[in-house]
Order: C-alpha cells, then sequence, then structure tokens
C-alpha cells in the first residue's frame, strides 16, 4: 500500500505554538516566517520522514540528520519538518519526557548520563534540562543509585572506590551518590 499526499494545504486540528515558535518554545528558523503548502513540500522527503517516524519516535535533530545523510536539501527538509511538528508527529518536549522516564525505569544512569544521553538524541538544552528538573528529582536519582547499588553488590563490588568509579562513569551527582554509598559506612 503506497501512502500519497495529495496537493491540498491541511492545519492541524489542534492549536499550534506562537508565531516564531515550535512546540518545545524554542524560535523557529528564519525559513518557518513562510506558510508552506503540501504541494511545495517534496513528497519524496515527507514519505521517507513517515516512514522513519512509523519505525520509532524521533527527534527533531535526529529526523533532520536522518533525512539529511539520505541526500535530501535543507531547503525540502525543514519544511516537511515544520508540517510534522504543527501535527504533533514531532515533538521534542515529549520526547524528552518519555526517554528520560524509560531510562530512570530501566536503566541505571544518573542525572548527568541522562543528560548526555539527551544530547545524543540532538535534544535541545533547554527541553532536556525541564524534562530533567520535572522527571529526574533527586530522590528519584537515589532510587536508581540504591537500585544499582544492589547489583554492583551482588558482582561483589564492595569498595567504596570501585563503587564511587561505577557511580561516575554512569552519571550520578555526588549528593545522591553520598547518600547511597552511607550504609557502606
Amino acid at each position: 500500500m503506497e501512502f500519497r499526499m495529495s496537493n491540498v494545504d491541511w492545519t492541524p486540528s489542534f492549536p499550534s505554538p506562537g508565531l516564531g515558535m515550535v512546540a518545545g518554545g524554542r524560535e523557529r528558523p528564519p525559513c518557518y516566517d513562510y506558510k508552506y503548502t503540501m504541494s511545495e513540500i517534496n513528497e519524496k522527503v515527507y514519505e521517507k520522514a513517515i516512514k522513519l517516524l512509523s519505525i520509532r519516535f524521533h527527534t527533531t535533530g535526529e529526523l533532520h540528520r536522518k533525512l539529511k545523510t539520505r541526500g535530501f536539501k535543507d531547503g525540502d527538509i525543514l519544511p516537511v519538518l515544520r508540517r510534522l511538528e504543527e501535527s504533533d508527529f514531532l515533538n521534542d518536549k515529549r520526547f524528552a519526557e518519555i526517554f528520560v522516564e524509560n531510562l530512570k525505569r530501566y536503566k541505571d544512569f544518573g542525572y548527568y548520563g541522562i543528560k548526555v544521553k539527551l544530547a545524543q538524541r540532538q535534544i535541545p538544552e533547554d527541553i532536556a534540562a525541564d524534562a530533567l528538573k520535572e522527571f529526574f528529582t533527586l530522590e528519584e536519582e537515589m532510587a536508581v543509585a540504591q537500585r544499582l547499588l544492589k547489583k554492583l553488590l551482588k558482582q561483589k563490588k564492595t569498595a567504596y572506590e570501585q563503587l564511587s568509579a561505577a557511580f561516575a562513569r554512569r552519571g550520578f551527582r555526588g549528593e545522591a551518590v553520598r547518600k547511597a554509598l552511607t550504609i557502606l559506612r
């Protein structure tokens, strides 16, 4: 089954962010000031973007990079990204929230470790900071640190230096490490 876009200009069914802003609250590049219609958007770029998004959720930066590596030009990519943001197929804020929740729940990374992971996914710093502030408090980080400590103790790593180095490699804040390791002293 092949998906084809018509040349009809469509608008999202929900309110979009204010003029000059994208969903995450960042400033739009100058190319966004022009109102694009679907006839002006390269259908191949749009179809490739939809295909990539059907595989997994992407950030705006990731999708831009992937489309660029596939040989598409910025002039063709940026209008497509804008449409996808307006229709909420691309939402860096929501991606960051889900990503932080998943890392907190299923992995053993601290605050700085998650911050690096968000940067690797090309999440803007302000959105990453908001997601970490809201979804990864010090108490939650200490719970992850306790979980990691149990794993490390099962591996027979009991030296204070070994444990603190393991926490540092995973990006835990000093306060969370000190509180987690108080049971050893």
